[in-house]
């Protein structure tokens, strides 16, 4: 059973567009806001499933109401949930909308369909005309990230990445490093010269790049080749010292102000973070923050 928030008001535990599955053997994947709200449908999806009822249902759920309906959860608001019912027929199209580029699915009463390149207005949309109801998304390419340097805290931050459902390219100068060739979290890794990234990467307009080498002289190396860039973000690892050096390099090699205006460092949430792990949560944190502006 699928089961999609399809609409919500308010501070609901789930918001418009989550997801989870329910499988026969009573198996869980992914969450519509979690708690007694989420429990009742995934109680509900297990029943229809042994009843062999595979009947789409839209089910509207109250919080914090005196409606007799009412989750009794502190969050307020309204969620309204779609139990969809799937089997291995709709496989093929399931697939085609996770290796999707770009799109739109459209799930109604019909079944599931997949719009190849057309968008529509809104990231997500439901209607409801006379019970006639059409749910639809925008499918988008997962949003890639360029990590330069294989150190620990490359190695920390590309797993939280990855969790995080970024297309993730690691770049490394050096060969036999340890932490590059452990990474298995990455989608893609080479050992580049750094001196050739131009002749290597594309600008990416919605593209990230996080540099994290071992010094600020291949720091410069690689701002020297991003600064006219056009990615979405550019951030780097560095103490401030460390980061005060290499801009005033550039800033005598006649790079402007302006241009390094649109470096991010050091880059991270200011969490007084200290581990690769604990660093690898600010730049994460800070990268959602981007992503989802």
């Amino acid at each position: 059973m699928l089961l999609v928030v399809v609409s919500h008001k308010g501070s609901s535990p789930g918001r418009q567009g989550f997801k989870m599955c329910v499988s026969e053997d009573n198996e869980l994947f992914g969450s519509i806001g979690g708690g007694k709200t989420e429990f009742q449908l995934v109680e509900k999806s297990k029943k229809m499933l042994s009843e062999n009822n595979f009947i789409p249902q839209l089910i509207n759920q109250v919080h914090r109401n005196k409606d007799k309906d009412a989750s009794g959860m502190i969050c307020t608001g309204e969620q309204l949930v779609l139990l969809f019912p799937l089997n291995n027929k709709q496989l093929e199209i399931i697939l085609e909308i996770t290796n999707s580029e770009n799109g739109s699915m459209h799930i109604s009463e019909k079944g599931i369909e997949i719009h190849a390149n057309t968008l529509t207005p809104y990231k997500y949309h439901f209607k409801n005309d006379m019970n006639d109801w059409l749910y639809q998304e925008n499918l988008f390419k997962k949003p890639k990230i360029f990590v330069f340097g294989g150190g620990h805290v490359a190695l920390a931050t590309t797993k939280l990445l990855n969790a995080l459902d970024f297309n993730i390219t690691l770049f490394e100068c050096r060969k036999g490093i340890n932490t590059f060739e452990e990474n298995t979290f990455v989608h893609h890794k080479q050992i580049i010269d750094y001196h050739q990234i131009k002749n290597i990467l594309l600008d990416q307009t919605n593209g990230y790049v996080l540099i994290a080498t071992h010094g600020y002289i291949t720091d410069i190396v690689i701002l020297k080749q991003l600064l006219s860039s056009k990615f979405k973000y550019i951030g780097m690892l560095g103490s401030r010292a460390k980061i005060k050096q290499t801009f005033n390099q550039l800033i005598k090699e006649g790079f402007s102000n302006l241009q390094l205006d649109k470096v991010d460092a050091p880059i991270g949430l200011p969490i007084n973070s200290q581990t690769p792990t604990e660093i690898a949560v600010s730049i994460a944190a800070k990268l959602i923050a981007v992503k989802n502006q």
